[in-house]
């Protein structure tokens, strides 16, 4: 999987975080929200790249995720306290 040369790691990141609160969330929803987003902002970016994105940020430490993550309908994710 490779990200569209006009998208960036860190809009990628900018998308997840404006979506995530202090509060655990469905992974599922979370990458919906995030696919909405790309949809009305025709950003080329599918839900498999978001997966793999909230994977990486969980596993660096940068976000809280409890669960699977490959699983997302039976994960969560949030902000770090």
């Amino acid at each position: 999987m490779t990200l569209p040369k006009s998208v960036s790691e860190a809009d990628l990141d900018t998308i997840i975080f404006s979506i995530l609160t202090s509060r655990r969330q469905k992974a599922a929803m979370v990458i919906g929200k995030a696919m909405t987003h790309c949809e009305e902002h025709n950003l080329p970016i599918n839900d498999e790249i978001f997966g793999a994105r909230i994977e990486v940020l969980a596993e660096s430490g940068r976000i809280q995720g409890f669960g699977d993550l490959r699983l997302w309908g039976h994960s969560e994710v949030k902000l770090k306290d």
